[in-house]
């Protein structure tokens, strides 16, 4: 009888211990998966920005051209079917990697040159499902991409650092 009853306390014990491992075990868990997605979500944010800097560049690029063969500036479309300009965007305003892109055209008048700006937001800027954290311009009266971190960037905000400026 002493026998059956050490074995019941000895099976009660190893049940407690189960369960205290797992009250320990499922909330551990839990932090490593929200930290797992958050690192992951960071990079899906890093490369975001990465592309649209990018695209920033190449849209630049096809405006200098469009322009020196046209003498003015030129919409989405018109750099596109122009084939100048090639990305993956799709929509109407422009979405691409997460980021919203907004072009402005100025022709050409008798007080103001022709010029060109954009910017390019992110879809989702806060929050766990952000798409990107910083806003980014440029247009034809400054050199470089500009960026803000926390509203749509002008050409006073700060220059994107690169490897010529650091």
């Amino acid at each position: 009888m002493a026998e059956a009853s050490e074995s019941k306390r000895l099976w009660r014990t190893a049940l407690i211990v189960a369960g205290v491992g797992l009250l320990v075990l499922i909330p551990l868990t839990w932090l490593a998966l929200r930290m797992w997605d958050d690192t992951v979500q960071r990079k899906v944010i890093a490369a975001n920005e990465s592309a649209t800097i990018t695209n920033l560049d190449n849209i630049r690029a096809a405006e200098d051209l469009y322009f020196r063969a046209n003498g003015q500036y030129a919409t989405f479309q018109q750099l596109i079917d122009s084939g100048t300009f090639e990305a993956k965007v799709s929509g109407d305003p422009p979405v691409a990697s997460g980021y919203v892109f907004t072009l402005k055209v100025q022709p050409k008048t008798e007080t103001q040159p022709a010029g060109y700006s954009v910017n390019a937001d992110p879809v989702r800027a806060g929050g766990r499902d952000a798409t990107g954290r910083r806003h980014f311009f440029a247009s034809s009266d400054v050199v470089g991409v500009r960026f803000n971190e926390s509203r749509p960037a002008t050409k006073d905000d700060k220059l994107r650092p690169t490897m010529e400026t650091q």
